[in-house]
């Protein structure tokens, strides 16, 4: 499918009176950090954003209010894109606000397809081409039987990748590796039922990458791409040929740079699972992963490599770093940094890189040349990487700064008003829409305003039951003496579904564990600790989409974004299963559970919107 946008799009700086302005839905404080930010990609999701609203985002600047190009990216918690334009100071801060509205969309990166490629551009430039057609061997290349020529028949690459000036800057069928695909991404010394699987040097005929489908095509004002699914397959195994991994590629181009400005900016990710009833076994090796091969001119003095460590074409082949560039000359010096995201398995990722003076440009980041490792069947590997795609030799000083804005994106908080359909679930007056878990007559105490857990009185559940929801839960730890420590400081959670524990507990100033406060229980530590001290209002503004089920059986684990004070500190993570003393998991929806936990904690301002 193709993703259109619902946010409204100005194209010149129209300036409104703030007067004016609508009541905002939500209000996104943007810290430009210990860095200068230049033209940064930043994103947010929304969680209490109803979905399908016509939205525009507005920058604030004293009395004025400036529109800015977003765009939403939809998924499971629908996720808002901008752009942090012009340059932020290290330290600054900017306001947004989104407000309900609609107006004309904007130019920005687009999306062309046929029955061979897709292809990203921005107004009349070629940004990259992915193909999901065959390509062939060339006929002049190789002397070979057909059958063995058909082996390198490949789909699911990118060729070519374009810089801004039109140079093309990739390679295939090279010949002196013919599997060379531009930009692609197999692994090469695998073991599958015990023998040897090449998915890299095709020619030996045990393994290959096919394109499968297209999940969905992106085109907008902030980001242009597409998501594909690609299938790795064991050509020689007992049961014939058997696809071991399904992949998904998600490319993006941004609207930033351009030949203007003399650069690209690219994210590609890849999530592969092995869908097999065995692992993949990786093993230990110096070739792998995302590779790239560089244009056929770029080798001698038209060639160089510079890693973040400070490594070149004679020592930087089996080092780490966390960005290497490629670069040459054709008719212009020209090149591609690499980075690879802090998240990646072996992170700061080892690297092939070619060594020979008289070598062509080749670059890879190798987590198998770390150690051997294993592919199991229902797992998730996640591989992320940026690319800078720029004009002239690269600049140390603007690789690192870009690199920070990878690695350590400007932090965005964010509140959110109560929308129009917003069912309240406390407002301060009765317990008219809660009971007692297991029956009985509700004996927390209810003043100010808030209702306040009497100890050892029993929790409380919804009296409805809940599938998929945006909620927002008010809440106060009581001040502990210091003898009180562990889990009696103020302890109680939001159980979702009876199932899954959003800890509360008195956690200020500690390390974030899976069971201090906003922790999924056991389960998963919030990104950040951003716990206040006890006696202060916290929130907490959560968008969960529950576990799928066809008839009793599994098919899809529940999802949950978290904003803990205004801070995303679950960013739509997967939950395997039921956390602690929670109820099994099943395809029935089931009451919010308000845990009592032996400690009066104080609740208010609750209000939910169902989203199923």
């Amino acid at each position: 499918m193709r993703t259109r946008l619902t946010v409204l799009i100005i194209p010149f700086l129209l300036i409104f009176s703030a007067s004016l302005a609508a009541e905002p839905l939500a209000t996104f404080t943007v810290h430009a950090g210990d860095s200068t930010r230049i033209e940064t990609p930043v994103s947010a999701p929304l969680v209490d954003v109803p979905d399908g609203t016509q939205l525009r985002l507005e920058e604030v600047k004293g009395s004025q209010r400036v529109p800015v190009p977003a765009q939403i990216e939809p998924g499971p918690t629908p996720k808002l894109w901008w752009v942090l334009s012009g340059t932020t100071e290290a330290g600054a801060t900017r306001v947004f606000e989104l407000v309900s509205g609609a107006g004309p969309s904007a130019d920005g990166i687009n999306v062309t397809k046929n029955d061979k490629f897709l292809e990203l551009g921005k107004d009349s430039a070629n940004i990259l081409r992915y193909h999901h057609a065959v390509v062939p061997l060339p006929a002049d290349l190789g002397n070979m039987p057909e059958a063995k020529r058909r082996l390198y028949d490949r789909s699911g690459f990118i060729h070519p990748l374009w810089s801004p000036k039109g140079t093309v800057m990739t390679d295939i069928h090279p010949p002196d590796h013919f599997h060379h695909m531009g930009l692609w991404m197999p692994w090469t010394h695998t073991q599958f039922e015990g023998k040897r699987v090449d998915f890299w040097n095709v020619g030996d005929g045990t393994g290959t990458v096919r394109f499968a489908k297209y999940l969905s095509t992106t085109e907008g004002p902030v980001y242009g791409g597409f998501q594909v699914e690609q299938e790795h397959i064991a050509r020689q195994t007992s049961k014939g040929e058997q696809v071991v991994l399904k992949e998904v590629w998600d490319v993006r181009a941004y609207n930033v740079g351009g030949p203007k400005d003399g650069y690209w900016l690219i994210d590609f990710k890849s999530t592969q699972r092995c869908v097999a009833d065995t692992p993949l076994v990786q093993e230990q090796y110096r070739y792998g992963g995302f590779g790239y091969r560089g244009a056929r001119q770029w080798k001698s003095e038209n060639a160089a490599y510079l890693t973040s460590e400070g490594k070149t074409r004679q020592d930087g082949h089996a080092t780490r770093a966390r960005w290497c560039d490629a670069s040459g000359r054709i008719d212009e010096w020209e090149g591609v940094t690499f980075y690879s995201h802090p998240q990646n398995f072996q992170h700061p990722e080892p690297m092939r890189i070619w060594p020979g003076y008289d070598d062509n440009i080749f670059f890879n980041f190798c987590p198998s040349q770390a150690t051997e490792w294993e592919m199991k069947p229902g797992e998730d590997h996640v591989f992320r990487y940026r690319m800078y795609v720029h004009e002239g030799k690269v600049d140390v000083d603007v690789a690192e700064r870009l690199w920070n804005d990878y690695a350590n994106p400007p932090a965005v908080e964010a509140t959110f008003a109560r929308p129009a359909g917003a069912v309240a679930l406390f407002d301060g007056r009765d317990f008219s829409r809660w009971e007692r878990e297991g029956g009985g007559e509700i004996e927390w105490q209810m003043a100010d305003g808030a209702m306040q857990i009497v100890p050892k009185t029993g929790s409380i559940i919804t009296k409805e039951p809940v599938k998929d929801f945006a909620l927002h839960v008010e809440f106060k730890i009581p001040q502990l003496p210091p003898s009180v420590t562990g889990q009696g400081r103020g302890n109680s959670g939001v159980y979702i579904q009876q199932r899954y524990e959003v800890q509360i507990l008195d956690s200020y100033g500690l390390e974030p564990k899976n069971n201090e406060c906003a922790g999924i229980y056991k389960f998963k530590a919030p990104d950040k600790n951003v716990c206040r001290k006890p006696g202060q209002w916290q929130t907490y503004d959560m968008r969960f989409q529950a576990a799928r089920f066809e008839g009793r059986k599994k098919v899809a684990n529940a999802r949950l974004t978290l904003y803990h004070n205004g801070v995303l500190v679950h960013d739509d993570v997967e939950i395997p299963d039921k956390t602690g003393a929670g109820k099994p998991e099943g395809p029935d929806p089931r009451p919010i559970r308000l845990q009592d936990h032996g400690n009066a904690v104080t609740f208010r301002n609750i209000w939910i919107v169902p989203l199923d």
